[in-house]
């Protein structure tokens, strides 16, 4: 069946493939949604390949009652002629420098089946290592580094990914959790795929448990400065050459808007402040700085600098 799961029109040399999934649970700040598109768009990638339509049809509902569309796949017609087929997005595009990145839906039945797509597709690219990037909603504030956690299928993993600045999840351990796709994902590669290498960084994304006077969420939907603290730790670990400033641009905006808006909530409602300050004592993260590389010209100038330096007296 391997071979009816998987479609790849190309082939290209790759080593590390960044994944997301729309619609999915864990999409706090349309991290897991947003993050890979933002990439796709800013790179240029292109496709290389797909699911299957095996998978289209075995690991969706076509819908649920009471939901309209909500969950049936998209179709489309011209002069009343079907354009499209009945199919999921689950897709496959190149980046350049060895990157693949994959965007796909969460899977509603055989995570079997579809953990066998995926993975055969990590194998037939020959990707050395997955990321996926997952999102959360908590009580962040703003304008502080995100916290992101980590989870991982191999031990040996453990020891390089503790430079990256995480938090190592615990998920599950106290109380039976469902895990998100990504954590399914890596479980199974734990179990049943030992030769992949995964890991899961999972990022808060700021939204607070009260409503402004209109009635709306406090907190940021597309968290730009999640996108960009994950994106410093790939940068780093996959070795990519990409600029980021844009996104830590937009992610300052969001944040001091927020930041704003806290300020003046706390300012006119007591409970609120409580919830707020309550929320900045706790916070946890782990701040992550990004190494310096430097060229070989520059290193022997500053040894040279060093062994040429005047000795310094004894402090007496």
């Amino acid at each position: 069946m391997a071979d009816e799961l998987l479609v790849l029109q190309d082939k290209p040399p790759s080593r590390y493939m960044i994944a997301g999934w729309k619609p999915q649970w864990s999409d706090g700040g349309e991290i897991s949604s947003g993050l890979p598109r933002y990439l796709i768009d800013k790179v240029g990638a292109r496709k290389i390949g797909e699911m299957s339509d095996t998978v289209s049809m075995m690991c969706y509902p076509f819908q649920v009652p009471g939901t309209h569309d909500a969950f049936r796949p998209a179709a489309s017609f011209a002069e009343g002629l079907p354009t499209t087929g009945i199919v999921r997005d689950n897709q496959f595009y190149y980046a350049g420098d060895g990157l693949v990145i994959f965007l796909g839906e969460e899977p509603w039945f055989r995570i079997d089946l579809y953990t066998q797509a995926f993975f055969q597709a990590v194998r037939e690219l020959g990707i050395q290592r997955t990321v996926a990037v997952e999102g959360y909603n908590g009580p962040a504030p703003p304008e502080l580094e995100r916290s992101v956690n980590c989870s991982y299928s191999k031990a040996d993993m453990k020891e390089e990914l503790e430079g990256l600045g995480v938090r190592f999840s615990s998920y599950g351990s106290d109380r039976r959790s469902g895990p998100t796709i990504a954590m399914a994902l890596i479980t199974l590669a734990h179990y049943n795929y030992p030769d992949i290498e995964m890991f899961r960084l999972g990022s808060m994304a700021p939204m607070y448990s009260f409503l402004t006077a209109n009635k709306e969420p406090v907190g940021i939907t597309r968290d730009h400065r999640s996108f960009y603290d994950i994106m410093r730790r790939l940068r780093t670990t996959f070795k990519l050459d990409i600029d980021l400033g844009d996104l830590k641009q937009k992610g300052d905006e969001e944040s001091g808007r927020l930041q704003a808006m806290l300020e003046r909530v706390a300012s006119s409602n007591a409970n609120a402040k409580e919830i707020i300050e309550k929320a900045r004592e706790e916070f946890n993260y782990t701040p992550f700085v990004e190494p310096v590389e430097l060229t070989p010209s520059l290193d022997k100038a500053l040894d040279d600098i060093l062994r040429n330096a005047p000795d310094q007296p004894d402090e007496e």
